[in-house]
């Protein structure tokens, strides 16, 4: 391969690697934007990776131009040579296993749509090849009277990407950051009753099972519907939520907590539920409610959210009639959908 063709594969290279390499971080900020997705590091990874990328394109050109000033005697210094031979390759094998995926289909048109979409990193991987061969096939000393300052800014452009390399992987490890909460709201109606009398129920309340005590949530508990006066009382069930009405009425309460990673997060939600549970099977509960008359009806919702989109858990009923006394009652879980 001649030094003048061994120069001009290695620039598109250079230029072809760091424009796809911007492009693919500008996507991942998109991404990160649209779903409204939080990853830990976000604002350092993408620092680091658009400075390193943009030092590492720019100080490796300024070498190749200084090193092509006399085409005959070409040497591509041995940095930049395998920083874009590196970038080239690596954005042309991420998408390996894609294709081969796409590959494994037996439908005809859904490979060729598969290798259509990649056309882009097929081109990048085809430039790093070449550009590995032009820089194992000619000289590699390094070019004599370049200036510190661009061998130094290659090097630091090059720690800069190494840098939002490891920090990106180290961010999409952890998993998407979420702010996981609950939401309790309970209606009760005793407006239907003839006594004048207040009636007193004794319904399900979120609990920390960790610990047998009222979640956090039930702190932010308020009235906002009709008049009610509610305490947390011990019963032979367990916790309760007390509420002492004549009218209907709807208490309501949410909390939400800080980002934490996946993990974290699942250990939070399953550590939370409701109280006074008599049997569980599957996603259905048996629990326990008490009412001082009959006739009135109670409806409970407990949201968990994960917080993140489209994944939030629901534990409800219908709208149920209550007896004189103690008896179950029957909640089942769902999933809520969410754009």
């Amino acid at each position: 391969m001649k030094n003048k063709t061994r120069l001009k594969i290695l620039k598109i290279s250079c230029t072809y690697g760091g424009v796809l390499s911007l492009i693919l971080v500008g996507l991942y900020v998109f991404f990160l934007a649209v779903f409204m997705i939080t990853m830990r590091y976000t604002s350092t990874q993408i620092i680091l990776l658009l400075t390193g990328i943009v030092s590492v394109v720019v100080f490796s050109y300024m070498h190749l131009n200084y090193a092509g000033k006399n085409p005959e005697e070409f040497a591509c210094p041995l940095l930049p040579g395998i920083l874009i031979t590196v970038i080239c390759l690596i954005l042309g094998l991420i998408f390996i296993p894609v294709l081969v995926s796409c590959s494994s289909n037996v439908d005809i048109s859904s490979v060729v749509t598969g290798f259509m979409y990649f056309i882009p990193f097929h081109i990048s991987l085809v430039l790093g090849i070449l550009s590995a061969y032009a820089v194992l096939s000619g000289s590699r000393r390094s070019p004599e009277g370049i200036e510190r300052w661009k061998i130094r800014g290659l090097q630091m452009g090059t720690v800069i990407l190494a840098a939002g390399i490891v920090v990106s992987g180290i961010s999409i490890s952890t998993g998407a950051l979420g702010r996981p909460g609950m939401t309790y709201t309970i209606t009760l109606d005793a407006s239907r009753i003839d006594t004048a009398e207040e009636t007193t129920f004794l319904v399900p309340l979120p609990v920390d099972t960790s610990s047998g005590m009222a979640a956090d949530v039930v702190d932010e508990l308020t009235v906002t519907r009709g008049d009610a006066v509610w305490s947390i009382v011990d019963t032979e069930h367990g916790k309760a939520l007390e509420v002492r009405t004549s009218t209907k009425c709807v208490l309501y309460a949410e909390k939400k907590c800080g980002y934490m990673e996946r993990d974290e997060r699942e250990e939070w939600l399953q550590r939370h539920d409701v109280s006074m549970i008599h049997e569980m099977e599957g996603g259905t509960y048996d629990v326990w409610v008490y009412a001082s008359n009959a006739n009135a009806t109670m409806y409970l919702k407990l949201w968990k959210a994960t917080g993140l989109r489209s994944n939030i858990n629901r534990l409800d009923n219908d709208r149920t009639s209550l007896d004189c006394g103690w008896q179950t009652v029957k909640l089942e879980w769902s999933k809520v959908l969410c754009d």
